[in-house]
């Protein structure tokens, strides 16, 4: 089952048969473009976000890409994002991977980049559990690292990872979750128990158009809401659950204007 180690109600859990659609060996991307919105100096500021899926083999040793046709198969999961501000435009970039046999974290970067100054953070796997390490450009920070065990996932991940959430059986799912680390500032490398719960299916009216979509609302022990999700409620190709809408602390919003599949690493 998926996430077994993180999840206490594993029966929660899609067969993921979306994972395994002939699309994702087609040789290219999904490439999704969202209208998004995020608070940076207390003002929200208005800008598109592109989030780019796909599989590729990773070679274990190095945590890159792999060179030739032998690798652990994974999910590549980017978000390239440039927020302008007055004065100049913040940049973010995290990019996951997670295997595509269970979907359990492998590996997180998230690099951050403003006219002040460049702050990177990265998490990947090393033996039975994991390292972390980062460099922060912010009064009081520079470099941190540390060691962490498995059963956590990644909430900058979660867009990717809860397109395997069982919209069938409906039950709550109890997560370990590392926070966002997509931020100019240090941020706690200390997983968080929530709860991931649905929240129902309606029609939405996006930016692409109106579609149906599942959603699901990420809980803080004390019920409160820290994020809420809403996925395509159409888990065939090309929709695979994608990604349709989010709403997620700091003023950050996403809802989908745009859906392709493109080799756009092509010339």
């Amino acid at each position: 089952m998926i996430l077994t180690a993180l999840i206490a109600s594993a029966c929660a859990l899609s067969a993921g048969t979306w994972r395994t659609d002939p699309a994702w060996y087609d040789g290219r991307a999904e490439v999704c473009v969202y209208e998004a919105t995020r608070t940076i100096y207390g003002v929200e500021r208005r800008y598109e976000a592109r989030a780019y899926t796909n599989k590729e083999l990773l070679d274990e040793r190095r945590g890159v890409k792999a060179e030739g046709q032998q690798g652990l198969e994974v999910f590549k999961h980017h978000w390239s994002e440039r927020v302008p501000t007055e004065k100049y435009d913040y940049d973010f970039s995290t990019m996951s991977y997670a295997r595509t046999s269970d979907l359990s974290p492998w590996k997180l970067t998230a690099a951050t980049q403003d006219d002040c100054g460049a702050s990177f953070k990265e998490v990947w796997r090393v033996g039975s559990g994991y390292a972390f390490w980062e460099s922060v450009y912010f009064p009081g920070a520079g470099r941190r690292s540390g060691e962490l065990e498995r059963g956590f996932v990644f909430f900058d991940a979660l867009p990717l990872t809860l397109r395997d959430y069982d919209f069938e059986a409906k039950r709550d799912l109890v997560l370990a979750v590392l926070p966002s680390q997509k931020d100019v500032r240090a941020v706690s490398f200390v997983p968080e128990r929530r709860t991931v719960r649905f929240a129902g299916t309606a029609e939405l009216d996006l930016p692409i158009g109106k579609l149906r979509a599942h959603e699901l609302v990420l809980l803080r022990p004390d019920g409160s809401t820290e994020a809420r999700y809403w996925f395509d409620a159409d888990g065939s190709a090309p929709a695979l659950h994608v990604l349709v809408r989010h709403e997620g602390p700091g003023g950050v919003g996403y809802r989908l204007a745009r859906r392709e599949r493109s080799a756009y690493w092509e010339r």
